[in-house]
């Protein structure tokens, strides 16, 4: 007997059965898909240098002069700061306070200082931007590479595909996780977060480092550093998760750290290049933390910066927190059982099996 479907019952039975929620996320990931794409092509596809801070060591020359003629030739906006003294200037470099110096011998020439590990894409720029500059000054200039990146790392990527490695890997960690063991209690749950984020930064760490000894890295520090990072994405996810349930917390994970934090790190293409969005934000976001932190442990481990671990403290007390909290008022400290979100919202706890029908 076939069954006759009324035309007005077609409208609720679809948004009832399968194919809406399977239209939902398709209208979702073809979003998700052209923000991903616009996201990376708008901060690295075309970076454009503006306010780039550089030293200037000179007694003829005064800073704003040389911040115009600079702009005048090259289109490139710089932040000119005077120095006493050439070792004041390398300091600076050195502390990270600007990417290169520009620094005037006695004998009529200059120095060019230039810095590769404070950002490689700056350090390109500046001396593709020397014969000009020779132009300006009316000095021969000697380039000089302050602080050069490893051999094996001529592009200076390898810190940001670190941070990377860690922060994606950190919530799938936390994903399978919830997903193949989902009657762990909240204990459990940190237990094995704060293990895998342990065991991960570890695995990165002498990847890079000691076993294909691409990086020079000092491997407990920076170890600690991605094992924090790795736990930070996996709190968010599970705080997503616990908030508005499985089947839609790797959207606000996806965006906060896929489409926001990764692409205005600064590990691929230094800050003061970026668009003014991704240059601000990446101050403040764990994997721009994170590149600075692992930056400064591996070619700066004498002039350390405190920001990038206020950040990633800041972050992962509030991500764990938060999900504690919730989890605690969702759940309780125990296994959460079968209770799960539905894609609508609604919760619902899975039937038990049938009882077997009482003898007659």
């Amino acid at each position: 007997m076939t069954e006759t479907i009324d035309a007005d019952d077609r409208p609720q039975r679809f948004r009832e059965g399968p194919h809406f929620p399977a239209l939902v996320v398709t209208l979702i990931v073809t979003v998700i898909a052209a923000l991903f794409a616009g996201a990376y092509s708008w901060a690295m596809g075309d970076p454009q240098p503006h306010d780039i801070p550089i030293g200037l060591v000179s007694d003829s020359r005064p800073a704003a002069d040389l911040a115009s003629e600079l702009e005048a030739r090259t289109g490139t906006t710089f932040i000119v700061r005077s120095y006493a003294t050439e070792s004041d200037a390398e300091a600076a470099i050195r502390e990270q306070k600007v990417y290169g110096a520009l620094v005037e011998q006695p004998d009529g020439t200059a120095r060019l200082y230039v810095s590769s590990a404070s950002g490689a894409s700056v350090a390109r720029l500046l001396q593709s931007d020397a014969p000009r500059l020779e132009e300006s000054i009316g000095r021969t200039i000697t380039v000089i590479d302050a602080h050069p990146l490893a051999p094996r790392d001529p592009n200076g990527l390898v810190l940001f595909y670190m941070s990377l490695a860690a922060v994606v890997i950190g919530f799938v960690g936390a994903i399978q996780t919830r997903v193949n063991a989902a009657s762990l209690t909240l204990g459990g749950e940190l237990f094995w977060d704060v293990v895998r984020s342990a065991l991960g930064g570890l695995a990165i760490a002498v990847m890079v480092g000691p076993l294909l000894g691409i990086l020079p890295l000092p491997l407990l520090p920076v170890w600690g550093v991605l094992a924090m990072t790795m736990l930070i994405s996996g709190a968010t996810y599970s705080f997503w998760r616990v908030l508005i349930g499985g089947r839609w917390a790797m959207l606000p994970t996806w965006i906060v750290f896929v489409l926001i934090s990764n692409p205005s790190s600064g590990g691929a293409v230094a800050p003061e290049l970026l668009p003014p969005f991704y240059q601000f934000m990446g101050r403040w976001l764990p994997t721009g933390a994170t590149v600075r932190a692992v930056r400064d442990l591996t070619y700066f481990p004498d002039d350390l910066h405190a920001e990038p671990y206020i950040v990633l403290t800041a972050w992962l007390v509030v991500s764990v927190g938060l999900f504690v909290v919730v989890r605690l008022l969702r759940y309780g400290p125990g296994a959460p059982g079968e209770s799960l979100h539905t894609w609508r919202g609604r919760r619902y706890r899975a039937p038990a099996a049938a009882e077997a029908p009482a003898a007659t």
